[in-house]
């Protein structure tokens, strides 16, 4: 929770503010508000004013989009009830509506999806619930506010965009209203207050600098090198760097850095690319504990909580190795942010350069009574004073002494009499009380009042100006909170000139977001680690992105000629993985270390070849769908996921070898729906199986042993969504150590010219494209998903992978698919679809458990009937089928129904089978065994010992005809063969075509 107290009456970043506390509902939805006033950020520039303005009109349409976006999803936006509100003292109309509201009891409800306000927040006060369209009503309009302060969590101060109207105090049945949070602009306010030169410092020397090209990157200066040169510091550093384990771009990277430093006379910037894998965070740790050693100013910042806590951690490392009393020697490298947010608790090696937990050991040293202050004085006091002291010293033994007596007297009252006794010890006891009271009393109020401000202020002033105490005396400064330009922007308060900033990740800042660092006070160079060809910043608003509103400053200066040094050894990624991303994305620039090259990196989680070290995994079959919030998912593909965990859970068990997975799709609404699938292996107490699902922003600058992607997308048009963006590709394809396994819909995915469809070409002349369906227990969990999902069709047609490969041909009527669509239960289906899946392939019932019928009529000696599940049987025979030259054995499936209504279905059959010859019931009857299986049997067509052509022809017609449960309603067929040994003939008759088994 933010809480700030506003020192001014003026609100920073007021007329971005203003302007957004005056769109009406239409101009919200009016998704071309501004779409005339932004323009095409331009690479170079000509001016400090063009630069900055430049970005004026695409943040202020980004801020648009973020609140349109809000508002189509309000009804899911976090809420709570208004108890009071009244003006405050700054309330001037015509614009200043200021209020002080207070909640209804927030504590606690933002485990239940209530409203914890913070500072910067848009929101709107209503007297509904409401959704989008109920907040546009003539009679019942909303009020849209910006929350300036909070305290307590529940009495915020807000400038809203009109008067309250229900705010007489004679309105005691007023309506109820509540605060509904639609976005925060903190960000966006700190980045207009940078663009219009109103932070601290207002340094403009290093923007001035990247307006052109090659202007950013000077020559350092001949003195400045010789100086430099002849330090011994410097020294040091070098042969460090030379004796180190880094390799030569690495090498050249941090002697760059270092170069850069020199130069006390121009600006620099300084550019490291470093794609995936290639050691980026340990160079950047060297760069830091390097300048460090040469006693360097330098801020660190990153747009992400997990960049500069992997930073922190590789300086730190640095900085241990070397120190030779444990953590003395940490005094110069300051970490600040938000504890709560950046989990600080459980990083404990970070705690001793936390700035928080700094200034809580100092505020506790420094405390009256037991810190290290008031100790120290009193011993002072003793050997300036011993005289005073002694005296002092014997007034207290003369106190206690005195209490001493009393208990004396005390006792001696039990020799008087009993009751007189009592009452002087009654009374004793009320003086020595009051006595004790009064003296407590007395030394708590004076202490009360003399200390209560003081250690107000101490603690306000520790906690305000821990910071400065703390940064003026470190080396290296790590902010780290939610955003980087948060910290970047406190920084601006430091009173201190820094000398140099690192930004991490820099190619994830928009351009406009990096200015607030950059103008900082004192700063002379920059160097920025990034890779421009992974994920860049988000961008919500369309005309934004197409302005080149998320381009970074990285990103621009690559495009405009600047050099950047390359990091080109990446040690994360086997060769099989990093082959595609490196000539897709890097012009296989990038070599593989010797590490991953090694036979040790080749490891084997699963048997078999779909689980080698890269696959591309076909699912055939799925449903794309999408959520509340519109965005896809795609079960089928979350089901074969998480099917892959469990496999991998499991094999963890039993080999009680380590192994942390990683599923990354680019869908938020396909994390949840697997991550709720796999929750339950996070919860389990086996340490050396571990699971992250996460989007591809959320993986970025991450790894894992395994990574599974989804990439959801199921349609016949061949549209993939934003996965075709090839930056969002690099970063899924390359967090992967040891496998990399791609889940996806073949057909989707090749249907247009997109980097997916090559990289599934790829695959294929890589031999490393498969089905998920060859997998057996792949296969069962799609059944399953596809059942669930409602896509019994793509099951019981002729593509399915259920009958694909089948030895038998199966034939499905219209009634049983009538009775299939109406069963509802999950179970029931897929044992049915096991079932039939067996008897295609074989399997055939033991004689001992098969349901005894009883009937007498031509049906007799075929029907079978096969219990399924409860009442419920399949019903089914073996018929004959002419195809080309051959005549053969297929199965015949009739319904799924209760036993008690085969009669019906019995007697409408006997009218089919009195057609049959009794050759052809006897060939119907035969069986040829293979083994435990049944095999169908095949005879030509010229054979003297197969039916006559006119009767096998003569079948079709009333099976094409014949409807078992209503005479009047006419009948198809379904069929589906293939051959678990193909002979690559096809057969065409009715509207079959499938392959011969192979007897």
């Amino acid at each position: 929770m933010e809480k700030t107290a506003v020192k001014k009456k003026e609100v920073p970043g007021r007329r971005l503010i203003d302007l957004v506390l005056s769109w009406s509902i239409e101009d919200v939805h009016n998704e071309n508000l501004y779409k005339n006033q932004v323009r095409q950020i331009p690479l170079k520039f000509s001016s400090t004013t063009e630069y900055m303005n430049s970005f004026t009109y695409p943040l202020i349409e980004e801020t648009h989009a973020d609140l349109l976006s809000s508002m189509s999803t309000l009804h899911l936006a976090p809420r709570c009830e208004i108890s009071s509100f009244k003006q405050t003292k700054n309330f001037k109309p015509p614009k200043d509506f200021f209020y002080r509201i207070t909640l209804k009891s927030v504590s606690g409800l933002q485990k239940n999806g209530g409203y914890e306000p913070m500072v910067g927040d848009i929101i709107a006060l209503t007297n509904v619930r409401s959704k989008y369209k109920d907040l546009d009503r003539p009679n019942r309009p909303f009020i849209v506010a910006f929350v300036q302060r909070v305290k307590d969590d529940k009495i915020l101060t807000i400038l809203a965009s009109e008067p309250i109207l229900a705010e007489e105090p004679e309105n005691k049945k007023r309506e109820t209203l509540y605060a509904i949070c639609l976005i925060n602009m903190t960000t966006n306010i700190r980045i207009w207050r940078a663009l219009n030169s109103q932070l601290e410092g207002k340094n403009l020397d290093i923007i001035e600098k990247v307006q052109q090209p090659n202007s950013a990157e000077a020559k350092i200066c001949t003195s400045c090198i010789s100086e430099n040169n002849c330090s011994a510091t410097y020294a040091d550093v070098r042969s460090r760097i030379c004796s180190s384990d880094l390799n030569d771009s690495q090498k050249d990277a941090v002697l760059s850095c270092l170069e850069t430093r020199k130069c006390n006379h121009q600006n620099n910037v300084k550019l490291i690319w470093g794609p995936p894998g290639t050691g980026k965070t340990k160079t950047v740790g060297y760069v830091l504990f390097c300048l460090l050693r040469m006693k360097c100013r330098t801020l660190t910042c990153a747009p992400t909580n997990t960049a500069v806590l992997e930073v922190t951690q590789r300086l730190l490392k640095n900085v241990t190795d070397s120190l030779e009393y444990d953590t003395y020697g940490l005094g110069d490298i300051l970490l600040f942010g938000n504890g709560k947010r950046m989990k600080i608790d459980d990083h404990h090696d970070l705690l001793d350069v936390f700035l928080d937990n700094r200034v809580t050991i100092l505020y506790e040293c420094l405390l009256s009574s037991t810190g290290w202050k008031d100790t120290l004085l009193s011993m002072i006091t003793l050997l300036n004073e011993p005289k005073q002291q002694y005296h002092l010293y014997l007034k207290n033994r003369r106190v206690e002494d005195h209490e001493e007596n009393i208990n004396e007297g005390k006792s001696k009252n039990k020799g008087i009499d009993r009751n007189q006794g009592k009452e002087v010890d009654d009374q004793s006891s009320k003086d020595k009380k009051s006595r004790k009271n009064l003296t407590k009393v007395t030394f708590q109020t004076l202490n009360e009042n003399k200390n209560k401000k003081k250690q107000k202020e101490k603690v306000r002033s520790w906690k305000e100006k821990g910071l400065e105490h703390e940064e003026k005396k470190g080396r290296i400064v790590l902010p780290k909170t939610r955003k980087m330009k948060d910290s970047s922007a406190k920084v601006h308060e430091v009173k201190t000139d820094l000398e140099l900033l690192v930004i991490d990740e820099a190619a994830q800042l928009k351009e406009c977001e990096s200015t607030i660092p950059l103008q900082l006070p004192g700063l002379r160079h920059a160097i920025l680690i990034g890779d421009e060809r992974q994920l860049p910043a988000m961008v919500k608003s369309k005309i934004s992105e197409e302005a080149e509103f998320g381009r970074s400053l990285f990103q621009r200066l690559v495009l405009i000629g600047h050099k950047k040094h390359i990091l080109n050894v990446q040690y994360r990624m086997h060769p099989s993985i990093s082959l595609f991303p490196n000539r897709m994305f890097y012009e296989n620039h990038i070599l593989d270390g010797h590490n991953v090259k090694g036979r040790s990196y080749k490891r084997r989680f699963l048997q078999g070849k779909m689980y080698g070290s890269y696959s591309f995994i076909n699912v055939a079959h799925g449903k794309e769908e999408f959520d509340n919030s519109h965005s896809p998912q795609n079960m089928v593909e979350a089901t074969v996921a998480s099917e892959i965990v469990s496999s991998l859970c499991k094999e963890s068990v039993r080999t009680k070898k380590k192994v942390r997975v990683g599923i990354i799709s680019p869908y938020k609404a396909q994390v949840f729906a697997i991550g709720e699938k796999v929750k339950n292996y996070n919860a389990d107490s086996n340490d050396d199986f571990s699971i992250s699902v996460r989007s591809v922003d959320g993986f970025q600058g991450g790894e894992e042993d395994v990574i599974i992607i989804s990439t959801v997308r199921y349609n016949k048009n061949g549209i993939v969504g934003f996965i075709k963006n090839h930056q969002r590709t690099n970063v899924a394809l390359t967090r992967a150590r040891y496998c990399l396994w791609i889940l996806g819909n073949e057909a989707t995915l090749t249907k247009r010219n997109t980097i997916w469809k090559e990289l599934v070409i790829d695959a294929k002349k890589r031999r490393c494209f498969y089905n998920a369906h060859e997998d057996k227990g792949l296969a069962q969990a799609i059944t399953v998903a596809l059942v669930g999902c409602n896509q019994m069709h793509i099951l019981l047609n002729m593509d399915s992978f259920l009958f694909r490969k089948a030895r038998w041909i199966v034939s499905f009527s219209k009634d049983f698919l009538k009775s299939m669509s109406r069963l509802k239960d999950a179970e029931t289906c897929t044992k049915v679809l096991t079932l039939l899946e067996n008897l295609a392939n074989g399997w055939r019932q033991p004689q001992s458990k098969k349901n005894l019928y009883v009937h007498r009529g031509a049906s007799s000696q075929l029907l079978e009937q096969y219990k399924v599940k409860g009442l419920l049987h399949l019903v089914w025979t073996v018929d004959i089928l002419k195809e080309n030259s051959n005549y053969i054995q297929i199965l015949k499936v009739w319904d799924i129904l209760p036993l008690s209504e085969m009669p019906k279905l019995a007697n409408q059959l006997d009218v089919l089978f009195e057609n049959y010859t009794l050759e052809k019931i006897n060939h119907c009857k035969h069986k040829s065994l293979r083994g435990c299986l049944v095999v169908p049997m095949r005879w030509p067509v010229n054979s003297s010992s197969c039916p006559e052509a006119d009767h096998v022809l003569s079948l079709s017609e009333p099976l094409a005809s014949l409807s078992l449960r209503d005479e009047s309603e006419s009948s198809s067929t379904t069929n589906v063969i293939n051959s678990k040994h193909t002979t690559g003939r096809s057969v065409v008759t009715n509207k079959w075509v499938r392959k011969l088994p192979d007897n």
